[in-house]
């Protein structure tokens, strides 16, 4: 009857934000049914998802994955596909000129579904040690747009790192460009905040120039200027944003999560739209782990199963305008899954300052289904206590 039968899960609805016991039939890669109990049948394959959750195949929004030319980048489907997340989206790894490669030897390859935000900078985010914009004729808006152009299927939109140890005193000029780009080509800017030291070009005025649609990285970090001031409250021109429709995505990184800003974020009500990893060699061992680990710190953080859960498939999928193509579960939809598990027992979370906090429960990956085909869990490296 199906090529794929998962019976008995709790299915998680990402847009009433509730949990339902389904069974789902997946046929030639598509969603068949949805329905509280389907036959066995003549299924080729079924799994016993009783005790799970089942939801949209996890989106991590922020990603680094144009492994063996960017140098913070890891390989692909270990480390995202084999850890629940189906869908990612380079954030700025490659730019006009490297994108051709990219879509070469990641996008096409991968069994991970891939995207990305093209960096303004034609280098893409090549060194670590070298900002791609401390140069700023790197930054030409001609060049980007064309990209964006010939690649509507995969460039999302463009990338902009404002800190200063990456745009030297090129963060006007940088926005400026990022900004003119992005109106081009009717896409979101992505902007990676913290660490920028320019007076002559605040936070609070890259916040205000922002569109809606717009998406604010690193929206939780610690490094300054963020968007918690040092009274422990949500900056007016970060709250002036998100009024005007600007989102807030976490990408978590290795220097860009905060629990102390997070807590307090949230107890001004101020709570991201999205969760991302920000997954990279300076954190795959640690914090971050994987998307996984990320969304189980705001378990912690006191958010429920059903909102991480829709911070991580349905809102990204909004973000970038795909959510006719995945982020929810639909019949005649692509079947893309997360089969995961709540793991009761103590767990240390870390995040990039140096603090921790001690939870009760993370979710863990059992099976990841991306286009009907599954893959098994690769093993978690966090820590417990």
């Amino acid at each position: 009857m199906f090529d794929l039968l998962i019976k008995g899960g709790s299915v998680v609805d990402p847009v009433a934000l509730t949990s339902t016991t389904l069974d789902i039939g997946i046929t030639d890669g598509r969603i068949a049914a949805l329905a509280p109990a389907l036959s066995d049948g003549e299924s080729n394959r079924v799994i016993d998802a009783h005790g799970l959750l089942v939801t949209p195949g996890l989106v991590d929004l922020h990603v680094h994955v144009w492994s063996g030319v960017a140098e913070l980048a890891i390989d692909n489907d270990p480390n995202h596909l084999a850890r629940g997340t189906t869908t990612v989206v380079d954030a700025g790894s490659s730019g006009s000129n490297t994108f051709p490669g990219f879509r070469r030897h990641v996008i096409e390859p991968s069994a991970t579904r891939t995207l990305a935000f093209l960096h303004i900078s034609g280098m893409g985010q090549l060194d670590l040690e070298i900002g791609e914009l401390e140069d700023i004729r790197w930054a030409r808006v001609d060049r980007a747009v064309e990209m964006a152009r010939a690649n509507p299927d995969s460039i999302v939109g463009i990338k902009l790192r404002l800190s200063t140890m990456l745009v030297a005193s090129n963060a006007r000029v940088a926005f400026d460009r990022a900004h003119e780009a992005t109106a081009a080509i009717g896409k979101p800017l992505m902007l990676h905040i913290g660490g920028t030291a320019d007076e002559a070009f605040t936070l609070e005025e890259a916040l205000g120039r922002l569109r809606p649609g717009d998406i604010v990285t690193h929206s939780f970090t610690g490094w300054p200027p963020g968007i918690v001031d040092s009274t422990g409250h949500v900056i007016d021109a970060a709250m002036d944003a998100r009024r005007r429709g600007v989102l807030f995505d976490i990408g978590h990184g290795a220097g860009s999560f905060s629990f102390r800003v997070a807590e307090a974020a949230l107890a001004d009500g101020f709570t991201p739209n999205s969760i991302s990893s920000d997954l990279h060699v300076g954190n795959l061992h640690g914090p971050v782990f994987d998307l996984v680990t990320t969304l189980s710190k705001f378990l912690l953080l006191g958010l429920s199963v059903e909102e991480v859960i829709a911070m991580a498939t349905l809102r990204p999928a909004l973000a970038i305008g795909r959510q006719e193509e995945f982020g929810t579960l639909k019949v005649g939809g692509v079947a893309d899954l997360s089969l995961l598990k709540v793991v009761e027992g103590r767990v240390t979370f870390h995040d990039t300052r140096g603090e921790s906090r001690v939870g009760d429960r993370r979710l863990e990956p059992v099976a990841t289904v991306r286009a009907g085909v599954v893959t098994e869990p690769a093993a978690w490296g966090g820590a417990r206590s």
